[in-house]
């Protein structure tokens, strides 16, 4: 963790996890400190990359996207940038990383169905360097994505 943030910052962010909508007048309030400290508080996480956003969180499934599947791809040697490009088009393309072993990329899609899956994956296949794919569906989450609970270990840490 970087020596840059402490107890207090961690505190803030308990709270704008957990009640972003609250506000930095809010914040002060229940930490018993300036709003003008929670408020530099916060422009310095942001500055450091620590806070990376305040927008509302869209489920796709209230879309009508209500399936989701990791798809495993092998990308043509020094084209992995255009291909990022190429995917980036793909609207239900809702994340993509490098990782390393049997693939290169491991992308995240959406569908409304599985007959829009196979249109998904098959515009994916599209994409000139994509030389290969596996198709992992998602069944059910059964943790959604979080952050609340590692800063509230770092809080233990402390």
């Amino acid at each position: 963790m970087p020596d840059q943030i402490d107890a207090l910052d961690l505190r803030i962010l308990v709270l704008a996890v957990r009640e972003p909508r609250a506000g930095v007048r809010e914040f002060a309030r229940r930490l018993g400190v300036a709003r003008g400290t929670v408020q530099a508080r916060l422009d310095k996480l942001e500055k450091q990359g620590v806070l990376t956003g305040w927008g509302p969180v869209v489920d796709p499934g209230g879309l009508g996207y209500a399936s989701k599947a990791y798809i495993r791809l092998s990308v043509a040697q020094g084209v992995l940038d255009a291909v990022t490009e190429g995917l980036s088009r793909i609207p239900e393309v809702i994340e993509l990383d490098s990782v390393a072993g049997d693939s290169d990329l491991l992308c995240l899609v959406v569908a409304r169905g599985p007959e829009n899956l196979e249109e998904v994956i098959q515009r994916i296949l599209g994409v000139p360097g994509v030389t290969r794919s596996r198709t992992e569906p998602v069944l059910r989450q059964r943790i959604p994505r979080r952050i609340l609970p590692l800063i509230e270990a770092l809080r233990r840490d402390r």
